[in-house]
């Protein structure tokens, strides 16, 4: 309990007077020159492992991150975000001096916030002057689109929104949910669904097609979906156990660490089949993925089999779609018998669920007959499905109306936000 305590103690001391720096990611700049600029000794990069390298080697040019530095311009943290939820932690440790890595989930702070405004000249430029957050402007054209007539001088509009932040600053776009427009003695709410899209009620009103129609259109939508894949599965009867992340719990490490593809469950010894016709470039141990398989495929593809229990090709063998190149196992850090399937495109990974297909299935041939069967005619329907928590938040916006709550403004609060969520984010 005492060690736990002066640690905490000295944590607090450490991000006492530091202060928070919102960076972009230079272009063409790699990770080892961004350690040797702060002065950080590239044994660093001894501690990654090959996933690891893989993350640091695609930070994108322009990426925003954030650094914290105490009052001498010493880098003590920084955090790069790698996807939508996981970022890189660069963090100095407080008693060796030495900077450790690590991937951990980003800490989003996603709060409700209130605006009302009186337009005087232009409702766009009102907007963005009383809050400062000019993002604001997209999300309410898009729902007022075919809802209310042109804004003119005279006019309020107040409106409900979530907002995300990150160590204080914007981040990523509001989500509206809810305006109300006053012109003169008259008053309209707009209602905004999921998709940002603004209703006159608390619900959408939805039409569709039934009998032949429908099925034509389903059929359709799959087969473009179909044809629009590369690839076809790896195991018969697939069932996924874990999908692709930047960012997942490993059970064995019991770290935060990149998970670059899609693992199937299957018994040991299960058939293992190439997803496409390529060239067998690597065959052997592969690090935590054990026995491995690699295979080149055409227009930059690449597809990685691990936790094999043995082998069926070699390098150098051609590999047709379909064709049986190993056996599943639990070889390499696994907690159990399944198959890893990587795939990445021009050495960067990819979801490997964005391009693999079964192909046409005995539904999809089912569904073809059907619908020749059913022929034509179509009969139209409509279903009113409410807008979630739409009553809920115009009460709220009533609420903030009625006691003259003042507009939420992004740049006043600015420095209280960063202070606020320091403790939160630098840890």
């Amino acid at each position: 309990m005492k060690k736990v305590i002066i640690v905490l103690l000295m944590i607090s001391s450490l991000l006492w007077g530091a202060q928070v720096t919102r960076v972009k990611w230079k272009s063409g700049e790699k990770f080892s020159s961004y350690l040797q600029s702060k002065h950080i000794s590239l044994s660093v990069l001894k501690t990654l492992d090959e996933l690891e390298e893989q993350v640091v080697g695609d930070i994108r040019s322009g990426q925003i991150f954030y650094e914290l530095k105490d009052d001498k311009g010493t880098l003590l943290q920084a955090l790069i975000p790698i996807s939508s939820t996981m970022q890189i932690k660069l963090s100095k440790d407080t008693q060796s001096d030495k900077y450790r890595f690590s991937i951990v989930p980003i800490k989003f702070k996603d709060e409700k916030y209130f605006a009302s405004v009186d337009i005087s000249k232009n409702p766009w430029s009102d907007i963005s002057k009383n809050t400062h957050n000019d993002k604001l402007t997209a999300q309410i054209k898009k729902a007022l689109r075919n809802n209310i007539s042109k804004l003119q001088k005279g006019d309020n509009i107040s409106f409900l929104y979530t907002q995300k932040t990150l160590v204080g600053y914007l981040h990523g776009d509001p989500i509206m949910h809810v305006i109300k427009v006053t012109k003169g003695d008259k008053e309209q709410f707009v209602y905004i669904d999921d998709d940002g899209i603004g209703h006159k009620e608390p619900f959408e009103t939805i039409s569709y097609m039934t009998d032949s129609p429908r099925t034509a259109i389903f059929r359709e939508t799959s087969h473009a979906s179909i044809s629009s894949r590369k690839f076809s599965m790896p195991v018969r009867n697939p069932r996924i156990t874990s999908p692709f992340s930047y960012g997942r719990y490993h059970p064995v490490l019991r770290i935060y660490r990149p998970h670059f593809g899609t693992d199937f469950g299957v018994k040991r010894g299960t058939p293992i089949m190439s997803i496409g016709n390529g060239v067998v470039t690597y065959v052997g141990w592969l690090g935590g993925y054990g026995k491995a398989i690699k295979i080149q495929h055409s227009n930059g593809y690449m597809s990685i089999y691990g936790h094999l229990s043995g082998f069926r090709t070699t390098v150098g063998d051609v590999a047709q779609e379909g064709d049986v190149i190993g056996y599943s196992g639990n070889t390499g850090t696994s907690t159990g018998p399944h198959l890893h399937l990587g795939v990445y495109l021009n050495n960067s990974p990819i979801d490997p669920m964005s391009v693999l297909s079964e192909g046409s299935s005995i539904a999809d041939k089912l569904l073809d007959k059907m619908s020749d069967a059913i022929g034509g005619g179509q009969v139209a329907q409509t279903k009113k499905i409410p807008i979630f928590n739409a009553e809920k938040y115009r009460d709220i916006l009533e609420s903030h109306i009625s006691n003259k709550t003042p507009s939420y403004d992004w740049k006043k609060f600015e420095s209280q936000r960063a202070q606020d969520q320091l403790d939160e984010n630098f840890q």
